[in-house]
């Protein structure tokens, strides 16, 4: 009798303890919270768990999704989310679903070393082998591309059938979750056609005449293929993924319910306003897009917007420069205050960055011009997530002066969306220009004599 009432006792035991953790994650999972820890490899001393959704640069930047690793690349962070969405960490895709609790290991050099375990894992094992639309998709990057355009397609198809047999092995994730990820197969497989005369005109090095005759034989041979696959397409709700945003201005062309397409276009009119406020310090310019952000029709792309524009406001031309502390090649903690006195010429890149590297040595020009005058600095910021390909990029150019690197959370203030990027600052530490000239421009030059003088 004696060991039944301890049977039972533990029975009980564990039946409360099982119905404690049942309560604690459908509490987390009402509550919208999503819990990521684990161990990251290969990355900077801060890294974002960035937002892939359509609002992903319509909304001020935030560091609210912070990670801050320890020495041993250790971490744990917990954010709210009002529904499923999209992130990335360093190079790997996430879905992550509010009650999510993921424990993870993620190698920014290789995102398929990425190991997930916990609540929201099946999904995100998933999402490991997503391709990416920069890299053409399933074209991966020129690998898939053929001399012959119907064999690039009938590749890619392939690509895309092997993808779709993946999605329906996986377990325990969600319909939403299979209709998304169904909708992205089919958006990678258009981004894929529509790259590959692209990505066919350069693995196969042709130039002239040549690569006349293989781009108007490969868009002759796909574009039926690409209606086909677009006809019926058209869903705003898609419009949460990079890919199907990078297709969605051709989809919409084969028609479509009026209210997505709108959506669709109120999208592309808000991202093109942002990007050109961005571009402006100055406030009374600034102003002027009120009106036209008030012209959108979809709500959500009007209020991120206006939020956008209201962050831009609280900080441009005239206003005192936003300090920030960085490092420097010898590992100094050095800070933008400490130049204070000087016209501030800062150019912002990464080694990743092509059009950076390419003004570099007009960077370097620009420097040597100034060499004997004391009034004025240049400042090389690098956003570069690791310090090795940084000092090598430096060592290998012989580049001196200030060189900095710097986490891009720390530059929030300048709204660093896409570089190569500039800023100029006069003597009494106001900003003058938030998207100055590059230094390939003439218009550099002027501007900075107007400071001096």
């Amino acid at each position: 009798m004696k060991l039944n009432m301890k049977i039972i006792k533990r029975v009980a035991l564990i039946y409360c303890l099982s119905l404690f953790t049942l309560a604690s994650a459908f509490g987390q999972q009402k509550e919208g919270w999503i819990t990521v820890k684990g161990q990251l490899k290969g990355f900077s001393n801060q890294v974002e768990i960035e937002d892939l959704s359509e609002f992903q640069y319509l909304l001020p930047p935030s560091a609210e999704r912070m990670v801050i690793p320890d020495a041993e690349g250790k971490f744990s962070v917990k954010f709210k989310a009002a529904a499923p969405n999209y992130y990335r960490l360093g190079r790997n895709a996430l879905y992550l679903t509010p009650g999510d609790n993921l424990e993870v290991f993620i190698d920014k050099g290789n995102p398929k070393l990425a190991t997930f375990k916990g609540q929201g894992s099946a999904a995100n094992t998933y999402m490991m082998n997503t391709p990416f639309p920069k890299g053409g998709s399933f074209i991966e990057g020129g690998k898939y591309v053929k001399e012959i355009p119907e064999a690039t397609v009938a590749a890619v198809e392939e690509r895309a059938a092997l993808r779709t047999r993946e999605l329906a092995a996986v377990k325990n994730v969600t319909k939403e979750f299979r209709r998304l990820e169904t909708a992205r197969i089919k958006a990678d497989l258009i981004n894929s056609i529509n790259n590959g005369e692209n990505y066919g005109t350069y693995m196969f090095k042709l130039k002239g005449d040549a690569a006349k005759t293989y781009t108007e034989n490969y868009l002759k041979a796909v574009s039926l293929k690409v209606a086909t696959y677009s006809k019926g397409f058209t869903d705003a709700s898609l419009m949460k993924m990079v890919v199907y945003r990078d297709i969605a201005d051709d989809v919409i062309k084969q028609g479509g319910d009026p209210a997505d397409i709108q959506k669709i276009k109120d999208w592309y009119t808000a991202n093109t306003l942002v990007r050109e406020m961005q571009k402006v310090s100055d406030k009374q310019q600034l102003i002027t897009f009120k009106e036209k952000i008030a012209a959108l029709k979809t709500e959500s792309y009007k209020v991120a917007a206006s939020k956008m524009l209201q962050h831009l406001m609280s900080f441009g031309k005239g206003d005192t420069a936003v300090d920030f502390t960085t490092v420097d090649l010898a590992g100094n903690q050095v800070s933008l205050s400490s130049l204070n006195g000087k016209v501030i010429y800062v150019d912002i890149w990464a080694t990743w960055c092509g059009p950076c590297m390419q003004e570099m040595p007009h960077f370097e020009k620009l420097k040597l011009q100034y060499k004997d005058n004391p009034n004025v600095v240049f400042v090389s910021l690098s956003i570069d997530d690791s310090e090795k390909p940084w000092k090598q990029s430096v060592e290998s150019r012989k580049a001196d002066g200030y060189q900095w690197l710097i986490n891009r959370a720390k530059l929030q203030a300048y709204n660093i969306v896409g570089i190569p990027r500039s800023l100029l600052i006069d003597k009494d530490f106001k900003m003058v220009d938030m998207d100055a000239p590059m230094p390939s421009e003439a218009a550099a030059v002027t501007a900075i004599n107007t400071l001096l003088k």
